[in-house]
């Protein structure tokens, strides 16, 4: 469940800075100063510093969930209706038997392939933390707002602004690609896709190897190994040769 502690972006900007700062540094006793300025600042630290965590350690268990239930659905699909033994004879039942286990073992099959799938994007994926909210640097407080949203994981919320702002600015490589992480983190694999994998969009940019690792996740959801493997071949960095490991070894 979400915290209904009520952070502004200027609050969260200080804060942040606050968290991120040395307690020797220069800028400390001003900073302490602000903080004493903000209502139920320990409260306010404590949630940013759990939001922190989370974004940084936490694995989208319910995607685990999401695949266990279409399981049980293809589970009740493979019944098979017994006939009467008398109406049969020893040709037809063997037919019979045979076209009941091809269907079973395709089913098995793409149970397993699901499965793989799931868990390997279950195992890896964890949203990229975001940007931090130094709102004085730019005048785009739109974005900065929902990037607030998107630290305190409210996905919906990010992307319902992110996406008036791609309207003006669809080429915009940072907008695009946190689009493409938020709906990765609420299991969009196709919409993620939509913002991540045009690799000219971010090849002069700081997200060229990061966008492929979330496009790599992306085809990983969907089943699509080997376009996974070629991107993250092509767009090396530590964790993009590990995940391209782990996809070699399977």
């Amino acid at each position: 469940m979400k915290s209904q502690i009520d952070i502004n972006p200027l609050e969260w900007d200080i804060i942040e800075t606050y968290l991120d700062q040395n307690e020797a540094s220069d800028n400390a006793t001003m900073l302490n100063e602000k903080l004493t300025q903000i209502p139920d600042v320990k409260k306010k630290i404590e949630h940013i510093k759990k939001v922190k965590e989370e974004i940084e350690d936490s694995i989208r268990q319910s995607k685990i969930k999401e695949f266990h239930s279409q399981v049980r659905v293809a589970e009740r699909g493979t019944d098979v209706r017994k006939l009467p033994a008398r109406n049969l004879n020893s040709k037809i039942l063997w037919y019979s038997i045979a076209a009941v286990m091809v269907g079973l073992i395709g089913i098995f099959w793409m149970m397993q392939s699901n499965s793989t799938s799931e868990k390997i994007f279950a195992e890896n994926f964890k949203p990229d933390i975001g940007l931090p909210l130094k709102m004085g640097a730019t005048n785009n407080l739109e974005f900065y707002e929902g990037m607030l949203d998107y630290k305190q994981e409210n996905y919906n919320e990010a992307i319902a602004k992110w996406e008036v702002l791609i309207k003006d600015n669809p080429e915009n490589d940072t907008v695009n690609y946190f689009l493409g992480v938020a709906n990765l983190a609420l299991g969009n694999a196709d919409k993620s896709l939509k913002f991540l994998q045009n690799e000219t969009r971010f090849q002069q940019g700081i997200f060229k190897e990061d966008a492929a690792y979330y496009t790599a996740l992306a085809k990983i959801k969907k089943g699509e190994f080997e376009e996974a493997k070629i991107l993250l071949n092509k767009y090396p960095s530590d964790r993009n040769t590990k995940l391209l490991k782990l996809l070699q070894e399977e």
